[in-house]
Parts: structure tokens; C-alpha cells; sequence
């Protein structure tokens, strides 16, 4: 498409592209699955009667899952990692108890939210702090020969996934069967999966919703697809379960994602690049897997750098994560999953999971709700996208302000009266003369645009009288 002229008193938007195109219709190959969530709350290492106190409130934000930390006996410590540590499954203990999981959910049910637990099913804890070696014997329901390790030197480190450039040998072996750092490596003999699978069911029938696999491409691809599987018969296949995937030059996304959902690191990284200081909006939409359902995420705890010091590609702004997530709940595609500080500290993201519920609705109704990505050819921080005729998306990057007297929108799908969210003011959309412009931004006193520096706006459309009555 040519790019429109621009002059000193008007901004003309072209659309860059319709992803529709872009993802997967979900074929009968794939498992059975719950109902796709519209947005995840990650409440990250956070007790389980806490989450109960709040967990309504989320799903009136537009939340229809929330994500509680692994369940299990663990590690002791009140240090996060330690939660992914495991030491006993047959014992629900760390975060809150058995009866603390029920009552959460019980809750969670009320109001219409449901409950995904994560689960650690690749390895055990590291409960020396050496990295060659664990004494096996200390893990109940568990002998050494449930374990990789060495014949001649049983609680031995066999092999470490980075050793011999393990993740960059073009070889999945090695993150298979090796150990991470000093984490004893399962084997999954029937004795391993008979606990896990007990915990699982447990978990179920204290009715959990769903779950998330850690560590998912450290495991075999049959085993994840057994207990994928045996979730779906003990749940009816009602339950909506994905897999923790980073991908590297050993592991795609496309290797595990015919069994479940996938963690979508490639738009992690992709968004990373557009999103951090210098990156260009004009970029968007950003690279993704070719997934509706993968769970699409602007942080996670494997990538905030004051969570992890070996945090996987962080930004060295966390804000710039903020607005990735904000870009994340405005997408047609994807599971967003939000950290649970990012919702509190960012003002925008709660509003987006609220226009992302919006946008599922209409959908549902069988209104337009497309994604386009639209550009200002002289602005590489500033980006619209919208969702058919019912809503928009304004971001800002920059650190100034961004404020134009007349916006032509001829291109766009949008026409009539949208509202805010956040900040509840209306604009108006109208044809003149053969072309659409902002006629009302806030007051009919004026058109074009304006957003705050580091900002993000989310409209939807409403009524016409909602413009008139202001």
C-alpha cells in the first residue's frame, strides 16, 4: 500500500497488516482443552488465602484464570525458586494446605474465575546446594532408581543441560536427559509417574482448573503427552493446562505445541526488541508463534531481573515491560498471562484486560473484532491498533507527549463513538466529505489525538448519544 502524504495539519494512518491471517485454526489433532482463558493472573509466590481475598476482584477486572505457585512440599525457604524445588508431592504444603487450595477455589468458583496451579514435574530440589551431587535417599516416595544419575556413583550429576553448549547443539537430548545446574533429574518410571499423576489428581479433585508444566521441554514429549492426557480424563476435558517452552537453538515452540498451549517466548523476544529503548513501533505487529492459544506475556518471573540473575533476555527497563504487556492484552491472539505486580503497578494493564474481555464478547456475537496494526509514517513510538469497528489502542513509548490537531482515519474500520476506559472520556469518529476524522477527542472543542508519554489507551465502541451527552 502507498504511503499518504502528511502535512503540518494532519496525520494519516495506514494500516501496516491483518494478523487474522496469522494463527492456526485449532484442529480436532490437538487435546481436548477447557474454554481458552481471555487473560491469567499470575499471582506469583503469593499465599493462597491471599489470593482468596482477592480473587473476585480480578475476575470484575475481566481475569477469567488466575495462577497460583507449585503446590507441593518443597524446598524450605521463603525464597521464590524454592517453590520449583519439589521434595514431596503427596504433601500439599509451602504456600497454604490443602484445605487453603479448596477454599480458593470454592471462591474462585463463586464469581465465576477459575484456578491454574503449576506444577514441577521435571526434576527434585537441590537441598545441599552442591551441584555435582544429591543424596537420593532423602526424598520420600523416591529411590535412586527413579533418578538420572551415574551406575558406579548413584546421587552423581550424570550430565548438566549446559554442558557442551547443551542448549546450542541442535540436539534435544541433553536438556532431556541431563540435570539443570544441581536439580536431580527424574527418570519417569512408572513409580515417578504414578506420584505425580497422584498429585495432579489431587489437585483436580480440590478443584483446580487446570495447570501449568514447568520445565516442559526438559521432559519427554510422550510423558507430557500421558499426563496432558490423564488430565483430560479425570477432568472431563474441561480443564486448560500449557507448557513452559523457551526456546533456544535445540527446542521450538512447534515441538510441544500439538500437545497444549505453548509459553510464546518468540513474541517475548520479538517485543523485547520493539519495546525497549531505540525499538521502532513501526515493527508491529511483533513475531509470534503461529498459535491463538499460546500464552503471550510483557514479563514473567524467568525474565525480571530483580527476580533472577540469570533472567532470560530482560529488559533493562522494566517499564518497557509494562507497555509490552499492554500490547499484549490489545492483540486479537494469544493467552495473556499478567504479573501480579505489573497489574498493581502499571495503571493501564487492569484496563486492558477489561477491553480484552470486551473484545472477546463481541466476538462472540460475531461482530468484527480483527486486529490491524496502524502506523504514523513519521512516529516510531507511537502505534493504533484496531479491533475491527469496536476498539482502539493508543500507545505512546516516547517520554514525551504525543499531540496532533487532525487525525485522518479514511483507512480504518473505525467510525462513531468510542470510550476510554481508564480515564472515561469519549472521541468521535465521523465521515466528511468521504473521509473519517477524529471530529472529538475528550471535547468536541477538539479533533486529532493526544496521549501522555509512556502511556496506553484503550477504547471501546459505545452509542453515539455517549459522545453528544458530554
Amino acid at each position: 500500500m502507498a504511503t499518504r502524504r502528511i502535512d503540518a495539519k494532519s496525520f494519516w494512518l495506514v494500516p501496516l497488516l491483518s494478523i487474522q491471517s496469522l494463527f492456526l485454526t485449532i484442529g480436532t489433532e490437538r487435546a481436548l482443552a477447557g474454554e481458552q482463558p481471555i487473560a491469567i493472573f499470575h499471582a506469583f509466590n503469593q499465599k493462597y488465602a491471599d489470593v482468596k481475598g482477592f480473587v473476585c476482584e480480578l475476575r470484575q477486572q475481566g481475569y477469567t484464570h488466575v495462577q497460583l505457585s507449585p503446590a507441593q512440599k518443597s524446598n524450605p525457604g521463603d525464597q521464590w525458586w524454592k517453590r520449583y524445588q519439589p521434595v514431596d508431592y503427596r504433601i500439599i504444603e509451602g504456600l497454604g494446605n490443602e484445605n487453603d487450595v479448596q477454599a480458593l477455589t470454592t471462591k474462585a468458583h463463586a464469581c465465576n474465575m477459575k484456578v491454574i496451579v503449576d506444577v514441577v514435574f521435571n526434576h527434585m530440589a537441590n537441598l545441599d546446594g552442591r551441584d555435582d551431587f544429591e543424596n537420593l535417599s532423602t526424598f520420600p516416595g523416591l529411590s535412586q532408581n527413579d533418578f538420572k544419575t551415574t551406575a558406579q556413583n548413584p546421587g552423581k550429576r550424570p550430565c548438566e543441560v549446559g554442558d557442551n553448549n547443551g542448549y546450542r547443539d541442535g540436539n534435544q537430548n541433553s536438556e532431556i536427559n541431563c540435570w539443570l545446574g544441581g536439580l536431580p533429574d527424574l527418570k519417569f518410571t512408572d513409580n515417578v509417574k504414578r506420584l505425580q499423576k497422584s498429585h495432579l489428581k489431587k489437585l483436580l479433585d480440590l478443584g483446580v482448573d487446570g495447570f501449568r508444566f514447568d520445565a516442559a521441554k526438559h521432559m519427554p514429549k510422550d510423558v507430557v503427552k500421558e499426563y496432558i492426557e490423564f488430565i483430560n480424563r479425570q477432568s472431563s476435558g474441561q480443564a486448560w493446562n500449557y507448557l513452559e517452552v523457551i526456546e533456544d537453538q535445540d527446542t521450538k515452540a512447534e515441538d510441544y505445541n500439538w500437545i497444549a498451549a505453548v509459553t510464546d517466548f518468540r513474541l517475548y523476544n520479538s517485543m523485547k526488541t520493539i519495546f525497549s529503548f531505540a525499538g521502532n513501533l513501526r515493527s508491529l505487529p511483533a513475531n509470534a508463534i503461529n498459535d491463538s492459544r499460546s500464552v503471550t506475556f510483557g514479563a514473567n518471573h524467568d525474565t525480571i531481573k530483580a527476580l533472577n540473575n540469570n533472567a532470560i533476555n530482560p529488559y533493562d527497563d522494566v517499564t518497557d515491560s509494562y507497555l509490552a504487556t499492554s500490547y499484549v492484552l490489545a492483540r486479537e491472539g494469544g493467552t495473556p498471562l499478567v504479573f501480579n505486580e505489573h497489574n498493581l503497578l502499571a495503571p493501564y494493564i487492569k484496563y486492558g484486560v477489561k477491553f480484552r474481555e470486551v473484545m472477546v464478547q463481541r466476538g462472540r456475537e460475531g461482530k468484527n473484532v480483527k486486529e490491524t496494526i496502524l502506523r504514523f509514517p513519521n512516529s516510531n513510538t507511537v502505534a493504533m491498533m484496531q479491533r475491527g469497528p469496536e476498539g482502539l489502542f493508543v500507545i505512546n513509548k516516547s517520554t514525551d507527549r504525543f499531540d496532533v490537531p487532525a487525525l485522518d482515519l479514511t483507512l480504518t474500520d473505525l467510525e462513531g463513538c468510542y470510550n476510554e476506559l481508564r480515564n472515561n472520556f469519549t472521541i468521535a469518529i465521523e465521515r466528511k466529505n468521504g473521509q473519517k476524522f477524529v471530529t472529538r477527542w475528550g471535547t468536541w472543542n477538539r479533533g486529532g489525538m493526544e496521549i501522555q508519554p509512556r502511556d496506553a489507551l484503550y477504547f471501546i465502541r459505545v452509542p453515539f448519544e455517549q459522545c453528544r451527552s458530554n
